[in-house]
């Protein structure tokens, strides 16, 4: 017999190919925690204050030393990334089954299946619901913004509200001001539920805006002549299942529910970067931040599939936000 089973644990360069570029729905974690690369499962990175913004005494007269003035101090925080992982089996029965019904276009039965695809896309689906998950669950807790920095609208103030009350170009402005004014760097990126911004589309604020064009109202452009945002405008449309297995009923639940988030993002992989969260990655052997291994279980008949990643999702600069809690009813 051979000394290594053909079939051992080794990493398929076709899965993972699948797995890097797999995209079902739209995802925006990624985008509001950028990924950092990291080296070590774990260590330590800086957060600047502004003291290197200080303007010193420079004043020399002839014959004397020069002020002597001193580099800027920081904070340090901590990442320490955990693997997320999941495996799936195909049987060699199911293998053998779709295999029949692909031969003879059974009229009900799905044909043109694959397997393994069908595995690597739902272990690599699971492995991105749970970031987007985690992501989201801290991006919406007012807790992790600095003070001053969110606001929870209600009654005649939500957008949903036609009264008049509401604003929503005010709301925001508020929000782009209060991230200038703790960090001196303009929001690039502006994070509203699909929700939110169906009621947006139609708000007098918009239409009045508009309403001496012959062209549709632009909720983009209104944003950006009102506010003076000029920055990414992500829409978030994704949910999951929140149900306790596959077999229970199905609850759906929206990640990003009816907040909107006004945020400082820089992708950057440096050390003085000013961005409001970041996903620390540490890379596999083969180069990316996920990955796809497969190896036999003989007694099982069957091919194991399994997607992993290696992350510490953190928010960096509390600052660097603001959030509207509740914007529509």
């Amino acid at each position: 017999m051979p000394l290594y089973d053909a079939y051992g644990v080794y990493t398929d360069p076709l899965l993972t190919s699948l797995s890097v570029g797999f995209e079902d729905q739209t995802l925006v974690g990624e985008r509001l925690f950028p990924i950092t690369r990291v080296t070590l499962p774990s260590g330590r990175y800086r957060v600047f204050d502004r003291s290197a913004w200080m303007v010193f005494p420079d004043r020399r007269e002839p014959g004397t030393v020069a002020n002597e003035i001193r580099a800027g101090k920081w904070s340090e925080d901590n990442y320490w990334v955990q693997e997320h992982s999941l495996q799936a089996a195909v049987t060699d029965e199911e293998r053998a089954n779709v295999a029949a019904a692909n031969a003879i276009q059974q009229a009900n039965i799905e044909a043109d299946l694959d397997p393994e695809q069908d595995a690597t896309e739902l272990v690599t689906r699971a492995i991105r619901l749970r970031h987007e998950l985690e992501v989201s669950t801290m991006a919406r807790n007012t807790a992790n913004y600095a003070g001053g920095h969110s606001t929870t609208l209600a009654g005649v103030n939500q957008w949903s509200d036609y009264s008049g009350t509401s604003d929503p170009f005010k709301d925001i402005s508020a929000g782009l001001r209060a991230i200038y004014a703790d960090t001196r760097q303009r929001a690039n990126l502006m994070l509203i539920p699909w929700e939110v911004w169906t009621w947006m589309e139609h708000h007098p604020k918009v239409i009045s805006r508009y309403q001496y064009f012959r062209i549709e109202p632009d909720v983009r452009s209104a944003v950006s002549q009102l506010t003076g945002f000029d920055g990414e405008i992500l829409l978030a449309d994704a949910s999951y299942n929140n149900a306790d297995n596959p077999d229970a009923t199905e609850s759906m639940a929206s990640f990003w529910g009816k907040d909107v988030i006004i945020a400082r993002v820089d992708e950057t992989e440096g050390q003085r970067v000013k961005t409001f969260a970041k996903t620390f990655v540490q890379p596999y052997d083969d180069g990316n931040v996920r990955t796809v291994d497969r190896w036999r279980e003989e007694p099982r008949k069957s091919d194991v599939i399994r997607a992993s990643m290696k992350y510490d999702a953190k928010i960096v600069s509390s600052a660097a936000a603001y959030i509207i809690k509740a914007a529509v009813a």
